[in-house]
């Protein structure tokens, strides 16, 4: 049954908060001894900010998709059947952000092409998938699914 599921992690919490999970759990090891209680809830915050992302679930067999976000490897999200994949496309978007400085409040503006790739299914619902700041990679993801879902890959990018 496994083989005929289709799992696309698509996103997780940034670096920041992955390196204050590992903070964590250094400091439950580290008061463990002294404190059992605070390592147990320091140990649980800091593994729940390491494995946290969302994804979708796609069984080929049943025709099933589940939407999910996972804590502690536990993942939580509602079943749901589909008739037909029509496609698997690409669009992309761009993205800014603000920065200021901590003295002077003078602002610096960032942009950035994401590549977000979305699920189409025949009865015109679309789902979103994952995405990625590189085309190639996220094309080098998406290659192996369109085979398993026997579907096209449309790229509605413009290329630079």
């Amino acid at each position: 049954m496994k083989e005929n599921m289709i799992d696309i992690k698509a996103e997780s919490l940034p670096w920041q908060v992955k390196l204050i999970g590992g903070l964590l759990l250094v400091a439950a090891l580290t008061v463990i001894i002294n404190y059992w209680w605070l390592s147990i809830v320091l140990a649980v915050v800091g593994l729940t900010l390491l494995t946290m992302h969302s994804g979708t679930e796609i069984n080929v067999t049943d025709q099933t998709f589940r939407e999910y976000s996972s804590f502690l490897f536990f993942r939580r999200g509602l079943i749901e059947k589909y008739n037909g994949i029509e496609k698997v496309y690409i669009n992309s978007s761009k993205v800014s952000q603000k920065m200021y400085t901590a003295h002077t409040l003078s602002s610096s503006t960032f942009e950035n092409i994401v590549f977000n790739a979305y699920l189409k299914f025949n009865d015109g619902r679309k789902i979103f998938l994952t995405s990625r700041k590189n085309k190639g990679d996220l094309i080098k993801l998406l290659g192996p699914i369109t085979v398993d879902l026997s579907v096209d890959l449309t790229d509605n990018t413009v290329s630079n």
